[in-house]
């Protein structure tokens, strides 16, 4: 038996810090690949996995797993097994990202679609 516990799950948001993560995040060529390679997935990738599907060395595709959670593009499940062992993998419904600029607020950032 498994469980799974969830972190970051997708969602809207709309403050100024959240929407400058995110287009960090965007500005980054590894942290795209990594996104376009989970995009529409039905099943979540490891890190190893995505490290060897995107060709990014594993240290760096832990970083850019990070980032990508912290912009809440990626939902990082982690998969606990009966032996103890445990397993965190990453998955993303994103479609698209809206990015406004709105006098009151600033950044604006609208992600729909998600968990």
């Amino acid at each position: 038996m498994q469980t799974g516990l969830r972190r970051n799950p997708l969602g809207p948001t709309r403050t100024e810090a959240h929407a400058e993560q995110v287009l960090d995040a965007l500005s980054d060529r590894a942290c795209r690949r990594i996104l376009t390679t989970v995009q529409g997935r039905s099943e979540p990738m490891t890190a190893q996995e995505l490290s060897v599907a995107c060709d990014i060395p594993l240290s760096t595709t832990y970083r850019k797993l990070e980032r990508l959670s912290d912009a809440r593009l990626l939902e990082e499940t982690l998969q606990l097994r009966m032996n103890g062992t445990h397993t965190h993998q990453y998955r993303s419904d994103v479609e698209s990202v809206t990015v406004s600029l709105d006098e009151e607020t600033g950044l604006e950032v609208d992600i729909p679609g998600g968990h």
